[in-house]
């Protein structure tokens, strides 16, 4: 899948899955931030950047252990994401930039930010060393970078059962189930020859078993949704029925998926 058609198709999912996103998913990303803040080294009324800001769950976070912030801004490639960011800031009492925006081309001058943070974003990224060094650019010496990404081969179980779903149902030009994750190999050395030191490098591997597959199926749609974009809300619930199904059929004991991930807090290296 092209670079281009691939952004849209995201923006257009997590459009389609931002009011939701919070209370199926929300939680869970949350805590991820939260085990990595306390290895964070700011100064005081610090500037940051939400790199996938969502619907600014992590921002709304990084206000209340950081701020006040001379300058917080989230930037996301979904409009319907940055409208649900904006309005919880905003009820919040929060004052920050939330717009559409681009890892890969970051909207900002050199060496603005104390912090930038990429959770759960960076594995959606198609030219990952480019937005790497987009990190590292809009950072000041000795800025730091907080960044949780998924994994290969994390999710290889659901997403051949996915895409063998979405081609038996949509045919042969079936859109692309899931995103081509990196190994953490791949995460390292691209942050690193961005010219990140990674202090703190978290390997992460697990294995779930799945007995609610209607459940999971909701989940993984959610804050997975590239597939679903531009499909009628009734295939969406074809599809997602259909492979439910599927997961019982497989493992009636329980369908297993493999997690993979890393977490890392960089600094940029001076220089």
């Amino acid at each position: 899948m092209a670079a281009l058609e691939l952004k849209t198709r995201v923006a257009a999912g997590y459009s389609q899955t931002a009011l939701e996103y919070d209370a199926v998913a929300g939680h869970a990303y949350l805590m991820g931030l939260r085990r990595l803040l306390p290895l964070v080294r700011v100064p005081p009324q610090p500037a940051i950047l939400d790199v996938g800001s969502g619907t600014g769950i992590n921002l709304l976070e990084l206000a209340r252990v950081f701020g006040p912030c001379r300058l917080l801004v989230g930037i996301d490639l979904s409009p319907g994401m940055v409208a649900v960011a904006g309005a919880k800031a905003g009820m919040a009492g929060v004052v920050a930039v939330l717009q559409e925006g681009d890892a890969e081309d970051i909207p900002y001058p050199d060496g603005t930010f104390d912090l930038v943070v990429a959770n759960s974003m960076y594995h959606w990224v198609r030219d990952r060393p480019r937005a790497a060094r987009e990190f590292a650019r809009v950072l000041r010496a000795g800025g730091q970078l907080v960044l949780a990404c998924a994994t290969a081969p994390g999710f290889g179980e659901w997403r051949a059962l996915l895409q063998s779903v979405l081609t038996h149902l949509l045919g042969p030009h079936a859109p692309e189930a899931f995103p081509d994750l990196p190994s953490a190999q791949e995460v390292a050395c691209s942050l690193q020859a961005a010219g990140f030191a990674l202090p703190f490098f978290r390997p992460i591997a697990e294995r779930v078993y799945v007995y609610d597959p209607e459940r999971f199926v909701r989940l993984m749609a959610t804050v997975a949704p590239n597939w679903a974009a531009g499909l009628s809300p009734e295939t969406r619930r074809a599809v997602e029925a259909e492979a439910a199904r599927a997961m019982r059929r497989a493992a009636p004991e329980g369908f297993t998926v493999t997690w993979t991930a890393v977490e890392t807090v960089g600094t940029k290296v001076a220089g």
